[in-house]
């Protein structure tokens, strides 16, 4: 192939024939702004970002699109392409949520809050998970101030969950194409694509189906592909960017996919493909579900030792002499059970150890289940050998029965009943935690790369054999690193086995998914994987208050802006008491988290309560799933110190987010009072504001803010303090809403000597005291938010102090999201003419 050259902003740039007058500036170094293209995608021309000029070319046309000649004269950066790259980039964000880019306390917001808050749908950049690696944000910043002045036209879609792994919020979608684009080089035939027409087009699937019928193989590629966060993997998706990116292989199954593993902390987030082409696309439990696995609860930590009928945790000296010695004393009649998926030195250390102490190794496949001929072969030749001992690196499968021997060693990373019965349990390292290396089932040899920590005292496990031989007193196990087993192993007579290959190909068949690792059912662990009929010990159900006859009923339910929910609910002893500026503990089902909300309104003759909750986490995503007719198991309250209602004279009260609503009874209770109130309210754009009729009625000014100027004043609470306090006297100043604005107006009213009340509830956790989460530095002295608030004197908080605390529990918190999808609702297929083929009309 030739090769050419032509001039680009007066560069002489040498390129092969076939290139593209963006590749041939980007072999010079020269940038040029793009969002549908991608290295490994086809040119495409959507965006229109990167037009340029060319001598002698009609227009302005896309570099991704033309081809690059000899002689070409390109000019890349002008008054007139920065002039339509800015009108396409306004055109973008017309609908896509941007108030963040021209907010005046942007830069402020983000020092103060360095991650996004976890919320439902993505309203603006501080609500979004992509906020880190979001090439729209990155191209609009990096233009300096963006010219934004077209309205944004939110379209309100509903935030996706009911499919396994992915939240699509397609609010942020820019219609760039990548998505479907790359399912389509991969898997031939794309599962998704561009539906509708007009303002209302968006990618989905055909008739709107679910993506687990409708041909997705959930191989993660449109997630790891998408430039604005439309599509995220519904576990990764508030871990905040990889700080790793490290070349390994995944083990789950005998084909030892090439991956990417991302890590961040030294915790997995994520297996992804090497390169996006077909053949090295991943399966949706390496894609997903080794995250999951690797992080899960069901994790042992710890080494134990069987006392009487009790396993005890032991110190890793004690429990190793406990399993040598138990090992000793039946050498001769031990049986080693070992899974295919375990690495090659693994192997090499198990099969020294068998030796050494006279035992039989046998390799169970990656993809046995209960009743595989192979269990049942082994489960054979270890009666017919007359082992008194186990030693297994995963639970059995409706193999051997533990109970009759009399002593068992299992070394794994994950609870079972094989480990419930155990003599010693010793906890191993798993996947992206371990190094050495593997031979998949076509016989390569890929590397294995530790790129995260293995929780509590777990080990990897070529360790644990090594000190295990070394403990026993053993020859050939003084290895310092596993690079010295591999060299061992290269320099031993003979090549280790591959593990037998499995039937189909789950990359491209989410039905032909492995069911099974280390004799662990995956759906267990992750069981979102039960969408795809893998099969579970036990289907977890949520349990649910909805249709019982106890608890406190819902009587009005919706969502009034975007992540905002409207409650109305029953519940007379709390409207009997209830008082401005308290507030009720909720708990959606028995085993719920206790989460504090504030009181919005009450009516003591009806008997209800009402409330505005902010979709920003577990809780209240679990709250926000409900209807009305649904049942609260549990609200307790009014809790909290109420509001003093004095006559004050001139009272302002800012509110945003939640705070809108709570600032409502206050407002009410001090214009009954005799004050003049001022209402101040603040939202990202005009689509967010709420309940503006209801604060009208109870104060004698409403002012609204909008931080992209919508509507109202351009800003927020500050700018509706500094200009208030200009225009007349302020007595009193309120402020409700996140700790930022909070702190933000707090510093102006210090400099403005207005008497200033704040509400601490954000930092509530258990809402009476006991768990201390929600101290406060108050004036020097230590306080309760809960107890002895909400209301505190801004002036007095320590904003360094609380701040430090609201962050102190924000990795538990992203944890503690469900990753569970509405099981029963996909396994309702839609309707159509066969079994195989359906319509998707839903019926």
């Amino acid at each position: 192939m030739g090769s050419f050259s032509l001039i680009i902003d007066g560069q002489t740039v040498e390129v092969e024939e076939g290139a593209t007058v963006l590749q041939a500036a980007r072999r010079a170094g020269i940038s040029i702004p793009t969002i549908c293209d991608h290295k490994d995608l086809n040119p495409y021309g959507a965006c229109r970002m990167c037009v340029v000029e060319i001598e002698g070319v009609r227009g302005y046309p896309t570099s991704c699109t033309t081809p690059a000649a000899a002689g070409m004269r390109v000019t890349t950066q002008s008054e007139r392409l920065s002039t339509l790259r800015n009108r396409t980039l306004e055109l973008m964000f017309s609908g896509h949520p941007n108030s963040c880019l021209v907010c005046v306390h942007r830069e402020a917001c983000e020092q103060h809050r360095p991650t996004a808050t976890k919320a439902a749908r993505s309203t603006r950049c501080g609500f979004c998970a992509n906020r880190e690696e979001c090439d729209l944000r990155a191209m609009a910043l990096s233009a300096g101030q963006p010219e934004l002045s077209l309205p944004t036209m939110y379209a309100a879609y509903n935030l996706e969950r009911d499919d396994p792994f992915m939240d699509r919020d397609y609010n942020l979608c820019v219609l760039c194409g990548r998505c479907w684009r790359i399912c389509e080089k991969i898997h031939g035939k794309p599962a998704i694509s561009i539906i509708n027409r007009g303002k209302w087009a968006r990618i989905g699937t055909a008739f709107n189906k679910s993506h687990v019928f409708s041909g997705c193989t959930f191989c993660g590629a449109c997630i790891d592909i998408c430039p604005t966060g439309t599509l995220t993997d519904r576990f990764a998706r508030w871990q905040g960017k990889p700080e790793a990116e490290t070349g390994s292989a995944c083990i789950l199954c005998p084909q030892g996919c090439a991956v990417v593993a991302q890590s961040k902390n030294q915790r997995l987030l994520a297996y992804t493909m090497p390169a996006f082409n077909r053949d090295a696309s991943l399966c949706a439990l390496g894609r997903f579900g080794a995250a999951q696995m690797v992080n899960s609860n069901q994790r042992t930590t710890r080494p134990q030792v069987r006392e009487g009928e009790d396993l005890i945790p032991y110190d890793w000296d004690a429990a190793l002499k406990a399993a040598a010695t138990g090992l000793k004393e039946h050498a001769g009649k031990i049986a080693f059970v070992i899974s295919a998926t375990s690495s090659r030195e693994e192997r090499y250390l198990y099969a020294q150890l068998a030796t050494a102490l006279k035992g039989q190794m046998h390799l169970v496949p990656a993809h046995a289940l209960p009743g595989d001929p192979t269990l049942t072969t082994i489960q054979e030749a270890i009666h017919g050998q007359g082992a008194l001992a186990l030693l297994m690196n995963g639970p059995l499968l409706g193999g051997v029965e533990q109970s009759r021997m009399a002593f068992s060693l299992v070394i794994d990373a994950l609870h079972s009943d094989s480990s419930e019965q155990a003599s010693v349990v010793l906890p191993a390292a798993m996947l992206s935690e371990n190094s050495g290396t593997f031979r998949s089932s076509t016989g390569e040899i890929r590397q294995l790369s530790a790129c995260s920590q293995a929780p509590g005292d777990a080990r990897a496990e070529w360790r644990i054999l090594r000190d295990l031989g070394q403990t026993l007193g053993l020859d050939g196990f003084s290895y310092t690193k596993v690079e010295d087993i591999t060299r061992a192993m290269d320099n031993a007579v003979g090549e280790d086995a591959a593990p037998p290959a499995m039937t189909g190909d789950p990359r491209h068949n989410v039905r032909e998914l492995i069911t099974t690792y280390r004799g662990h059912q995956v759906a267990d662990i992750v069981p979102a994987l039960a969408a795809f009929g893998l099969p579970q010990r036990s289907m977890i159900q949520e349990e649910s208050t909805a249709g019982s006859d106890n608890g406190f009923p819902i009587l009005e339910k919706k969502e009034i802006v975007p992540n905002m929910h409207f409650f109305k609910i029953q519940a007379p002893q709390v409207a009997k008491f209830a008082l401005p500026g308290q507030f009720v503990i909720l708990m959606a089902r028995e085993t719920s988290e206790r989460s504090p909300f504030t009181l919005v309104d009450w009516d003591a003759d009806t008997g209800t309560i009402s409330l505005v909750i902010e979709e920003v986490g577990r809780s209240s995503r679990e709250l926000a799933s409900l209807r009305a007719g649904d049942m609260l198991a549990h609200v307790s309250g009014p809790l909290g110190q109420a509001m003093p209602v004095e006559k004050r004279g001139t009272v302002l009260l800012g509110g945003g987010c939640y705070g809108v609503g709570a600032i409502y009874p206050l407002a009410r209770a001090l214009k009954q009072a005799g004050n003049r109130v001022i209402c101040g309210i603040e939202a990202s754009s005009s689509y967010l504001l709420y309940m503006q009729d209801e604060l009208t009625q109870v104060s004698d000014q409403l002012i609204l803010a909008t931080k992209d100027g919508s509507e109202g004043v351009r800003g927020g609470v500050q700018e509706i303090l500094v200009q208030t306090a200009e225009r007349e006297q302020v007595d009193q100043f309120i402020a409700i809403g996140c700790t930022f604005m909070m702190r933000m107006t707090t510093e102006l009213s210090r400099g403005l000597n207005i008497p200033t009340l704040v509400a601490l509830n954000p930092i509530m956790v258990d809402g009476t005291g006991m768990c201390g989460a929600c101290r406060v530095s108050i004036g020097g002295d230590t306080l309760f938010a809960c107890i002895d608030g909400p209301l505190f004197d801004g002036h007095a908080v320590d904003w360094d102090e609380l701040a430090s605390r609201r962050s102190a529990y924000a990795p538990q918190e992203i944890q503690a999201l469900s990753q569970g999808v509405d099981l029963s609702a996909l396994m309702h297929q839609a309707h159509g003419p066969t079994d195989t083929h359906q319509c998707g009309c839903g019926r």
